[in-house]
Order: structure tokens, then sequence, then C-alpha cells
């Protein structure tokens, strides 16, 4: 009754501090730090970038009219649904109004040069001409004597960017001759890493398109945050599954090992005061919880069992639980102090994220430890809880290895063997590598991102500038600067702030370059000789040219009558309290080398060449490289502890042995296995180490008689069973990072058991 109680009161305890605490989701706090300039740009746009806000849709298996009239509803409901800041589809995106200002002011954001001499407009009239004999002539008759440069068209294509989408049926389609595809892209209005929000925008694409009814098409979804998504829902579906499994087949296990429902429900009292006690910590000392930090540090703080088990079960026939408690403290606080210890060099690491878990976990231990300790007493005073007895093979067969070193020393040289002779596993260097996403999938986004001329964001242009002017003239000599690789085919492609709205020296020196009316009359009377228009024709382009000439420059505030041109410049340019900041989005680049070369030979500071992969396998190396040596730092604290406790250096080795040899044992299986390191792998060796050395100090103990020891080691052997039924069935996840953390522990824990016991002191000798 008493341990049901307890749980009841820590479950109120905790719906009160969670409805207190803030959980955030936010997966930029699992993003390495940054250590150059082109690192701290990424991670902010990681954060709130519009790269990784698109959502990438094709419809397909169906005809082109029936996948056009899909794509009209789709895009009409996206747009009134209030989650996208941008959803283009070739229908609806200019309105009359938008049209209107951007065709008044064509000649002050066209960057073309020489529209104006005679060459141009020869040119120009031409293609007129024959633009008026195809099917382009009811759009060339209302624009073309208005705009025979063409200005205001090309403008247009411009800002479709570099894809191969054509128009069919009123709507985009990607290029080529096979079935048709219609495309479509969106921008949510949640940041990248807003998995909830990221959620929510690819529901209500999916949800479009059903609203759509579709007949026979097929969507296709793709995009970082769909991917964000998908990867979150991957997460959870895994966590899920293996949640109920392991709880299931460690619930069968704990009745038949102990058949008492009073210590099924002590058990659980360590554990969710070890969760509560970490959650408090981590908001004191973060003001916030980190959702995935307290999902993880839930599953790490399952070591927190082990304490009521060793306790139950090592107790002696007849002893009270608080005797038995004071019995076993030493080792027991020594175990979890060694733990938390090495935990805490977790909160150096440089990983927010990782911070946050490594605190949880220190806290939540030591929290578990005083409960089994001063708690489990209180709550089972009476409570004569009898373990099973274990199998008799398994008891004497593990009681044949115990003090086997020989077996230890040649499981340890098999594993450096390999080590020595295949190399250890490598690091991880590719964020792509952990994504539960199916290759298909990625395969998929890469083809639509073709198609539509979408960022690769491979390689961005960071800009900086104390106004949105600056920018915009900064944006302006990126152009320029990269204008001859674009030309030689070194760029496939380029989107900047300044493609959409000049900055207003651009603009004045536009103006300024507009021949007066009678000079580009006389202009046009010349490029016009010898072609079928009648005099007169372009008295509308004439008045036009003059109009622009007195037009005052169009700025950011003019601009928001231009929905649509306004929702593609706005990823692109925004400001804030440190000034203002502009993206520069690359696609095809050949020479990532050239690129860098042709932007730092503008010399301007608020320029700079981001190459994405790169700068993130230097973040990943940095903060890796950090959290091995806070790792080696907390190993070393833990040594120390332990000489502390044990009385000397030598005993504080040989607690150590079997979880450096466990270590090793790890490193060769992964490295067996395929496996690349993670910092989460670090995390999980932590764990490892933590739970293994409470293996290692209880079967390390020299007991006064043979029926202690079997009792010692049916204690920890019933710990062993219960993290290998939590994390074994981790390691089938097909999450990377959950598998990798499994699988780690796993190995880890059934080394560090093996190795404990059998550099443990033979029994016979204790006798």
């Amino acid at each position: 009754m008493r341990p049901a109680l307890a749980l009841a009161a820590l479950a109120l305890l905790g719906l009160l501090l969670f409805r207190a605490v803030e959980i955030r989701t936010d997966m930029a706090d699992f993003l390495p730090p940054a250590a150059t300039p082109g690192a701290a740009f990424l991670l902010g746009e990681l954060r709130d970038g519009a790269a990784t806000t698109l959502l990438l849709v094709g419809l397909e298996g169906a005809e082109a009219p029936e996948l056009a009239r899909v794509s009209k509803a789709m895009g009409a409901a996206l747009r009134e649904g209030g989650l996208f800041a941008f959803v283009g589809n070739g229908t609806g995106d200019l309105t009359e109004g938008e049209q209107a200002l951007l065709f008044r002011y064509r000649y002050l954001l066209s960057p073309a040069e020489g529209v104006f001499e005679v060459a141009g407009l020869r040119r120009g009239l031409e293609a007129l001409l024959d633009g008026l004999r195809s099917s382009m002539s009811g759009v060339l008759s209302r624009l073309g004597f208005a705009d025979p440069p063409g200005v205001f068209l090309d403008l247009l294509k411009g800002w479709l960017g570099g894809s191969t989408v054509t128009m069919r049926d009123g709507a985009w389609f990607a290029g080529g001759d096979g079935p048709p595809r219609a495309l479509l892209v969106a921008r949510s209005r949640a940041p990248g890493t807003d998995m909830e929000g990221q959620r929510e925008a690819s529901e209500a694409v999916r949800a479009a398109f059903a609203a759509a009814e579709p007949r026979g098409a097929r969507l296709l979804l793709s995009g970082p945050g769909v991917f964000a998504a998908s990867a979150a829902a991957a997460v959870k579906a895994d966590v899920e599954r293996v949640s109920i499994l392991s709880g299931v087949l460690l619930l069968a296990f704990l009745v038949w090992r102990y058949r008492s429902g009073a210590m099924l429900l002590a058990a659980g009292v360590p554990l969710l005061a070890g969760s509560l006690a970490g959650a408090l910590a981590v908001s004191l000392v973060f003001g916030r919880v980190q959702g995935a930090a307290l999902g993880f540090g839930v599953t790490m703080l399952g070591v927190a069992v082990d304490y009521p088990i060793l306790l139950l079960t090592g107790r002696r026939p007849g002893e009270a639980l608080g005797a038995a408690a004071r019995r076993i403290w030493p080792t027991l606080r020594l175990a979890a102090g060694a733990a938390a210890l090495g935990l805490v060099a977790m909160m150096a690491s440089g990983f927010p994220g990782l911070a946050q878990l490594g605190l949880f976990g220190a806290a939540g231990l030591l929290a578990g430890v005083a409960v089994t300790r001063w708690g489990l007493p209180r709550l089972l005073p009476g409570e004569a809880v009898a373990a099973r007895p274990l199998p008799g093979p398994v008891m004497r067969g593990l009681g044949r290895l115990r003090g086997r070193r020989v077996l230890a020393a040649g499981l340890v040289a098999l594993a450096a063997l390999w080590l020595v002779l295949a190399g250890p596993p490598r690091w991880e260097d590719d964020i792509a590598r952990l994504s539960p996403v199916p290759e298909a999938d990625r395969n998929l986004d890469g083809e639509l991102r073709a198609q539509l001329g979408a960022p690769d964001v491979r390689h961005l242009v960071a800009l900086r500038g104390a106004s949105a002017e600056a920018v915009l003239r900064a944006s302006e000599r990126v152009a320029g600067a990269l204008a001859p690789l674009l030309a030689a085919g070194r760029l496939g492609g380029l989107d900047l702030p300044s493609r959409y709205l000049p900055s207003l020296a651009a603009q004045a020196a536009r103006r300024a370059a507009m021949p007066p009316p009678e000079v580009l009359a006389a202009r046009l009377e010349e490029a016009g000789r010898g072609l079928p228009f009648r005099p007169g024709a372009f008295a509308p382009f004439l008045a036009a040219v003059e109009e622009s000439r007195a037009l005052p420059p169009l700025d950011l505030a003019a601009l928001a009558e231009a929905p649509l041109i306004s929702a593609r410049l706005s990823p692109l340019l925004t400001g804030g309290e440190g000034g203002w900041r502009g993206l520069g989005l690359l696609s095809g680049v050949g020479d990532a080398g050239a690129v860098r070369a042709a932007l730092e030979g503008l010399g301007d500071p608020g320029i700079l060449f981001v190459d994405v992969k790169g700068e993130t396998e230097g973040m990943i190396a940095a903060a890796t490289g950090g959290a091995l040596l806070w790792c080696g730092v907390g190993a070393l604290a833990v040594l120390g502890l332990l000489a502390a406790g044990l009385g000397g250096a030598g005993a504080a080795l040989r607690r150590a042995a079997p979880i450096a040899g466990a270590v090793l044992v790890v490193l060769a299986v992964l490295s067996a296995a395929g496996e690349r390191l993670t910092p989460f792998h670090l995390a999980a060796l932590l764990l490892m180490a933590g739970v293994g050395l409470d293996y290692a100090l209880f079967l390390g103990r020299a007991e006064p008689d043979a029926a202690e020891a079997a009792r010692s080691l049916a204690a920890v052997l019933t710990c062993t069973v219960t993290t290998l039924l939590t994390f074994g069935m981790l390691a089938l996840c097909a999450t990377p990072v959950l598998h990798g953390i499994g699988l780690t522990v796993s190995v880890g824990v059934a080394a560090a058991f093996l190795l404990a016991l059998a550099l443990a002191p033979r029994a016979e000798a204790t006798a």
C-alpha cells in the first residue's frame, strides 16, 4: 500500500512540476556549437532559415488536366490555411494589383542592360513579332506594345529560377518527355527546427491533397520540413514500439523473479523520483527542459531500477530492509556517485541538449539512490520480498566463470586485436546518415528540387549590413562577382535578395540611364525600320519609360503591396536587433573554390561564403573532440572518487578494469558492425560505464561466504537482464541514433558483467 501511495504522490508532484516547466522541442539544442563565422551563420539558418522550411510537392499518376485541377485546389487551400508564408504552383501567384505595381516598376527592377539602345530595341521588336505569331500572342498583344524589350516577362522568368518548370493547364509542370508531373512549392511559417510546426505543415499538404478528391493522382511530398516531421514520427514510433515491448518483457521478468506487486511498485519509486529530480534540476539551471533530453534521460535513468534490485535481492535471510540498506550503502553510494560524476562531464560537451541530458541523469541517479537508501526501508518495513531462485545451471555456469581472469584477458585481447587489424569505428561526419528517412525519399527530394529550381542548401552566401540598403548593395556586388561563373557554367543558379528588390542606388542608376523621350523615340524608329508595326503602336512604351524616369524608388514598404515578391524576398532579407542579414542560395556549384575566391576578392567582411557540408563536418569534429576531452576528464574524476572510496589507486584501477575492457569490446563490435560513432554513442558509453560500475563494485567485494557471493551474483545478474531487456530492444530500432545507443549499451553492459564476474574474487577464497 505504501509504495502505491508514494507513486501516486510522486505522480501528482510530476503533474504540478510539468505544468510549471517549459518543455522545449527545438532540436537545435542538439546542434554542435559554432566555432567559425560560417558555422554561426549556418546555425542561425538551421534554426529559422528559409531553405529549411521548404516543402516540395509533386503530383503524378493522372493526366495533365486532372493533375492541374488538383494542384490548383491544393494551392488555394494551402494559401487560405495560414500555415504557409508562400505557396507557388503557377496559378494565382500574381494578383492584378501586384502585376500592375511590378509592371509599372519593371525598368527599375530589371538588371537588363542595353534594352534602350538601338540593337536592344531591335532584338525586342523582332522577338515581339515572332511571339505575336505564336501561342503567346494573347499575352504579348496585351503587354508587348507597352514593353517591347520584354523586360517584364523576363523578370517573371527570372523569379521562377533555373527550374525546368513549364506551364500546362494553368499550373506548373516538370519539363521533359516523361509522364506528367505537376509541381508545387510551399514555405511554412514555422522554423525548420519546430518539429510540431513542420508536422502540421506536412499534414496540411496531405489534407489539401485528400480534399481535392484526386482521381488516380499520387502525392509526392519532400523537403527539410517533411524530413524533420517524418524523422520525429519515426523516432516516436520506434520509442513507442520499444517501450511497449521492453516494458512487457521487463514486467514479465520481474513478476517471475519476485512474485510481488509491492516490489514492482517499489522499484518504480526511485525511477519516478529520479525523473522528477532530473527535470527540476535542468529547469533550474537551464530555465527549460529539452523534450528529447527528457525522453533520453528517463531511459538513462533505467539504471536507477538497479538500486532497489540490488537492495532487495542482496538482503540476507531474516535481515531487516533498513539494515540491508545500511550494509550495502558504502558500495551503493560509491557506484551512484561515480556514475553521476561521469554524466556531469557531458555538461561541458558544448551541446546544450547533451548538457541537459548529463545534468538530468546525474541529478536523477543521486535522487534515485537516496530514495532507495532512505525511502524504500520505510515503504516496505515488514515486506518479505523473496526473489525466485535463478535456474541452477545458469548460476553454476556463471559461478565457474567467477575469478577466471584468463577469460577476461582473452576477451579483451580479442577485441584489441580486431581494433588493431580492422581499425576503430569511424566518426560520423555526415548528419544526413543519422536520418531515419529512406534513401529513396532523399533521392526524390533531389529530383523535385532540381525540377523546381529550389536551393539544394549545400552552399550559401551570408550577407550582413547595418541596413536593408547595405545588404542589398552587398547582394548586387555578389551577383556581379559570380556572373562570370554563371556564364561559364561553373555555377548553376543564384538566388539573392537584390533579384527581387534592387538597392535604392541601383534603381537610381537605372533611372538615370533612361534616355529622354525624344532620344528614345528616335532610337525606336530606327530599330523598327522594315518591321510591320504601325506608327504610334509603341506610344504606351514611350509613356511608360517617361513615367519610370520620375518614379520614386521601390522600397520594402512599397513592396508590401506585392505579396508574391515579398514572400520570396522575406526569407532572403531579414532585420533584427543585430542589424540586417541577407541570404544567397547557390545551386549547381561546380567549383566551390572559384566561388569562394570570387567572393573573398570583394574584400567585404559582411559577405561570407558558407560550405554547409564543410562547416557541418567542422562543427561535428570540433564538438566531438571536446566531448572526448571531457569524457576523459570525467573518467579521471571517477577514478579519483573510486580511489578515495576504496582506499587507494590500485583498488580503483581494479574496479575500473572491467569498464575499460567493456569499452574496448564495444568499439570492436561497433567496428565489426560498420557503425559510425556520434556524440550520442559517447553518451551511451557513459551510461554503460555507470551501469557496469555497479556490477564491478558489487561483484568485486570480498564476500564472507559462498551464499553471500551467490546473492550478489543473482542481484547483479537480475540488473543485467533488466538493462538488456530495455536497451536490447532499442538496438532493434530503425532510427540510427536509437539503434546506436541500444547496441552500444547492450554490448557494453553484457561485456561489463562478464568481465566484472571474471575479475571478481573467487567465492571459495572468501569462504
